[in-house]
């Protein structure tokens, strides 16, 4: 998915940067419906070009529903990795040249597609993202999809070079043994700079990737379609505030699932609404 164009005359002024921000979602059919597993956020900055921009795809979002006992977690994160990894292999085929990833600091609640988390929450998943990212990019390496790439932490004096043959996904492992919850909500000051300087493994995290040139273009691209309700991040997310969808257990997420899709749906039969509405469940 892919916000609206903008309208004749209506887009970005001469001294702005363009990009196109795509929604990728994906689904698992679980007990005979499709449940939302994964959604991920990316801005394109145009293949080729002049701007220090170009070229380049930064990863702004990525994010899934809770776990669910008809969907374990280790089948999920198999799954999760083969959509970024394609991701990564789509975009060097198209032309792109470097790609960027953000892992977010604890302290910014703001970076969620579906549903907000507490601290302590936000705190285990910039360590695990960390090292998931990590994971990703040198099994990208391995198969040849980047020549490289280097990570820095935020207050960091300079890059660490990520591109040895090692398994360094694994290194940052460690840190989750400070991760015990009871330590974390009876800590003063979780989150504040002098807590940050203490445990700067806390601190958000970049990643910037080199692409390898693809000989073959992709034999199909997947068409895009436009969307004023999942387009953007705050769209799709404050949708499913004000409908109160969840994702908690597998009837949550079949309801929630479906009820996002028949509202894209309705969305794409009749472009012309402001703003799309949810079609009950019980109508055509």
């Amino acid at each position: 998915f892919s916000p609206p164009p903008p309208p004749p005359g209506g887009g970005a002024g001469g001294g702005e940067v363009q990009f196109r921000v795509k929604c990728l979602l994906a689904f698992q059919h679980v007990a005979g419906a499709d449940i939302i597993i994964f959604g991920m956020y990316v801005h394109e900055y145009g293949e080729v070009g002049s701007s220090l921009y170009a070229g380049r795809v930064f990863v702004e979002c990525v994010d899934s529903p809770p776990v669910l006992p008809e969907t374990p977690g280790s089948d999920r994160q198999a799954v999760l990795t083969a959509v970024l990894h394609g991701y990564i292999q789509w975009t060097a085929a198209r032309g792109f040249r470097f790609l960027h990833l953000h892992v977010p600091p604890p302290q910014d609640g703001s970076k969620y597609i579906f549903l907000p988390r507490s601290l302590s929450v936000r705190l285990q998943s910039t360590v695990h993202l960390s090292c998931w990212f990590e994971r990703v990019l040198n099994s990208a390496r391995q198969s040849g999809v980047i020549s490289g790439f280097r990570s820095l932490w935020c207050g960091d004096s300079e890059d660490s070079n990520s591109n040895s043959s090692g398994n360094s996904g694994d290194s940052d492992t460690g840190g989750d043994q400070d991760l015990n919850p009871r330590m974390l909500s009876a800590s003063t000051g979780v989150g504040s700079s002098r807590w940050q300087s203490r445990h700067g493994l806390f601190n958000e995290r970049f990643f910037m990737a080199t692409l390898v040139p693809s000989r073959m273009l992709p034999l199909q691209d997947i068409a895009l379609m436009p969307s004023r309700l999942v387009g953007r991040r705050a769209d799709l997310s404050r949708f499913i505030a004000m409908e109160k969808l969840h994702f908690r257990t597998l009837e949550h997420a079949h309801y929630s699932s479906l009820s996002i899709i028949r509202s894209v749906a309705l969305e794409q039969r009749y472009p012309h609404l402001a703003s799309p509405s949810p079609v009950p469940m019980g109508l055509p």
